[in-house]
């Protein structure tokens, strides 16, 4: 009891002393936001464990287990007592403080029962809280005005990149059906150039076919008299048989009867001859009518066709053939008219390879149906056209992706989709892509999920990434990313508080928000207008 009377002068002399601001008896060591819990008559403990009466708030007597009772006395060991710092920052003492000899609170208000003069120094303490305090504020009001900016230039930025889309669609289907008619035209001309490339394969095989036929024909004529050969005899014979028939004129006593077999082809040539020789000059006058005056060849037109160039060497290969037909000539044997006859088949079959040739290199100088430059301008504008679609595709799919996200309230957030930010603690790396993908990385090779994009909490003020690289024996690893205040984008802390869950703290203009600066202004001038009056000590 009498210490309990001790107590009760104590505080009253300490009452006496304070300044209107300190809290009354009742209320010492409780909140000024807990104050109106403690104005009823009827006190319950927080636990709920029981109640008390107000007259038996801070009697020095726990009635509650967690301390309720006594804020403002050492009697429960689960109380906390509550220093205001006037001038300072608020804290929270654990009871077992409260009048213990030790100046706890910068203003003393812990030490009352007057065992020790504790000095106010809260103002000076306080001093660099409210500089640091200051500091926060500057920087926050250059935050929030960086942070309008980008919300605009996202805003910008948003209106833009729709308009973008809108008109890339648009392009899209244009391309689209460009595309498909330059393919169609272009698969035309592909199946032209086969088909030309087809006809001209069959015009050069008749070539090889007459190579082989020739050097077949060659190996045989090796064999047998050359056709050379037999020319110059009959033009030797000729000569003699000339003089022969003079003899046979004058006298008339010789006749065909009495002519031997070799004498007898040796006249059946001679006449072979002269008539072939007629037959090369003319088909010699008729070859040179395809050359010009100057020797040049000349090339039908590309109106000719084909039909009429094969038309005029038929007509004339027929005409050698009917007027050279086998001469019947009296007393002749079939044996010697054979003989005549295969000479001038020889002669027949070589004008006959000749007429081929030239109707080849007729046909070879024929307009071709395709124009080289338009097919290959078909096929340049094809390709640069479908490289185009193919691009426009890419950003309409990127576009799409990108607006498709959660950005913000006012998609203040736009700017950060596609850029990653990094920072290094120990030997790990890591690294968040706000809108992706959050990774640990160890050296060069080595890489941890730490969790893919998920969402936005706590009103834009956290980033979730989720379903990350599963532990061993434990959940999939997963990160928070808390957004702080800061005059630019940059990860600044890493931490795993709990296994395979991260925290991280990436401060950002974007996380100024003008509210908080309001609020801390607020803070700032109440502890401005709290500076002592007259005394700073108790």
């Amino acid at each position: 009891m009498k210490v309990a009377f001790f107590l009760s002068i104590a505080i009253l002399s300490l009452l006496a002393s304070w300044s209107s601001s300190s809290p009354s008896v009742s209320f010492l060591g409780i909140a000024p936001q807990d104050e109106n819990y403690f104005r009823k008559e009827t006190i319950k403990c927080r636990n709920g464990s029981r109640k008390f009466t107000k007259a038996q708030l801070n009697d020095d007597f726990c009635d509650c287990l967690d301390g309720t009772d006594e804020p403002g006395t050492s009697a429960c060991p689960e109380g906390k007592f509550y220093c205001r710092n006037v001038g300072h920052l608020p804290t929270s003492l654990y009871s077992s403080m409260v009048n213990d000899g030790i100046c706890d609170c910068c203003d003393g208000s812990d030490e009352y029962d007057g065992k020790v003069k504790c000095r106010n120094t809260c103002w000076e303490a306080g001093k660099k809280a409210r500089d640091k305090l200051q500091k926060l504020i500057d920087m926050y009001r250059e935050g929030v005005t960086i942070r309008k900016r980008e919300v605009e230039q996202a805003k910008e930025a948003i209106s833009k990149d729709k308009a973008e889309l809108s008109v890339l669609k648009a392009e899209e289907k244009s391309l689209d059906k460009l595309v498909n008619q330059l393919k169609v035209r272009k698969e035309q001309i592909e199946k032209a150039e086969g088909k030309e490339q087809l006809e001209k394969d069959n015009e050069d095989r008749p070539n090889v076919q007459e190579n082989f036929e020739s050097t077949e024909a060659s190996g045989k004529e090796d064999s047998l008299t050359s056709e050379d050969d037999v020319i110059g005899l009959v033009e030797q014979e000729e000569t003699k048989s000339e003089h022969e028939d003079t003899n046979v004129a004058e006298d008339g006593s010789e006749s065909i009867e009495d002519m031997s077999k070799e004498e007898i082809g040796r006249l059946v040539a001679s006449r072979w001859t002269g008539e072939r020789t007629g037959e090369v000059e003319e088909t010699g006058s008729g070859a040179d009518s395809n050359e010009g005056k100057d020797g040049s060849l000349n090339i039908p037109s590309d109106g000719d066709s084909k039909k009429n160039v094969y038309d005029h060497h038929q007509s004339s290969i027929t005409d050698d053939l009917d007027s050279s037909s086998v001469v019947h000539e009296p007393g002749l044997d079939k044996q010697t008219q054979f003989l005549g006859f295969t000479i001038h088949i020889q002669s027949w079959l070589r004008k006959m390879q000749d007429v081929s040739q030239n109707l080849l290199r007729s046909v070879s100088w024929f307009s071709s149906p395709l124009d080289n430059l338009d097919a290959d301008k078909i096929r340049k504008e094809y390709k640069e056209s479908t490289a185009r679609l193919s691009s426009a595709q890419e950003r309409i799919s990127s576009l799409t992706e990108k607006l498709k996200h959660d950005l913000g309230v006012d998609g203040e957030f736009y700017t950060l989709y596609g850029q990653c930010f990094e920072t290094k603690q120990d030997k790990y790396v890591y690294k968040i892509c706000p809108f992706k993908e959050a990774v640990q990385e160890e050296g060069q090779y080595h890489k941890t999920q730490l969790g893919y994009w998920e969402k936005f909490e706590e009103s834009y003020s956290a980033m979730l990434f989720s379903n990350g690289a599963g532990c061993w024996n434990g959940p999939r690893r997963s990160i928070k990313v808390k957004l702080r205040c800061g005059l630019k984008t940059e990860l600044t802390d890493v931490d795993e508080p709990s296994r395979c869950e991260y925290l991280a703290v990436l401060s950002t203009p974007l996380g100024c928000l003008d509210g908080k600066l309001k609020e801390l202004e607020g803070k700032l001038e109440m502890l401005q207008k709290e500076k002592p009056e007259g005394h700073d000590e108790l």
